[in-house]
């Protein structure tokens, strides 16, 4: 058989055998995966003891043109997805950390003497087993300097919700060592009436319509067009 014929013959087979040499582990394929992941942008080198460029980069071997190729034809993915997903875990961090403040009952909705609930703790906790979304509905209670009147606290709120949301309520509640958020109603009342009554008389002249009608109405200016010509 001519050697040409014996090429053309043998050609497909050597195509096959290598195709599946390189699918069952060929250390080409092993080379190839291992610059799979290689960051796009050029090397950073050492030359006459000096860094070049001077600013971060990555080093060692360059990246293939293929990855390079990829990199460069579908930024900004995937790397704004990176960024994104930071933005949004801070975003739930946050709303978290939200809820915790809204659905914690702090000092000023406790009797200063006997740490049960007062009205605004009621009011309050009602508003926490009935009115947010089912998995925000975990109580909190600010403690106390004292032990005890955490424990008073906290069986008081246990008690209420009991009567709010019965048995079928299953709603945690726990204490929650914080500080007192914002400020008391007695502190806002007391500004709000300081303010109103710090609050200057009108200096704008006011005339009464019975006494002062007709002469408002003759000394007022005349509209364009109505005068006389």
């Amino acid at each position: 058989m001519p050697l040409s014929r014996k090429l053309f013959v043998l050609t497909p087979a050597l195509l096959l055998s290598l195709g599946s040499g390189l699918w069952a582990g060929n250390p080409l394929t092993s080379w190839w995966s291992s610059d799979e992941e290689a960051p796009p942008g050029s090397r950073q080198f050492c030359y006459g003891g000096k860094s070049w460029p001077i600013e971060p980069r990555p080093s060692g071997k360059s990246a293939p043109f293929v990855q390079t190729y990829h990199h460069a034809h579908y930024w900004p993915d995937p790397y704004r997805w990176e960024d994104r997903g930071i933005v949004r875990r801070h975003m739930i961090t946050q709303t978290d950390a939200g809820w915790v403040v809204a659905t914690t009952l702090y000092e000023q909705h406790f009797d200063p003497e006997t740490q049960e609930l007062n009205e605004a703790g009621r009011m309050q906790l009602r508003w926490i087993l009935q009115q947010t979304p089912p998995h925000r509905r975990t109580t909190y209670v600010a403690t106390s300097d004292s032990a005890k009147h955490s424990q008073t606290r906290l069986a008081s709120v246990q008690r209420e919700s009991l009567e709010i949301a019965g048995t079928t309520g299953n709603c945690p509640i726990m204490l929650r060592n914080c500080q007192n958020a914002g400020t008391t109603a007695q502190d806002v009342d007391l500004s709000r009436r300081a303010y109103l009554a710090s609050v200057p008389t009108p200096r704008v002249p006011f005339v009464s319509q019975s006494g002062g009608s007709s002469s408002a109405s003759s000394s007022s200016p005349q509209s364009p067009g109505t005068g006389s010509r």
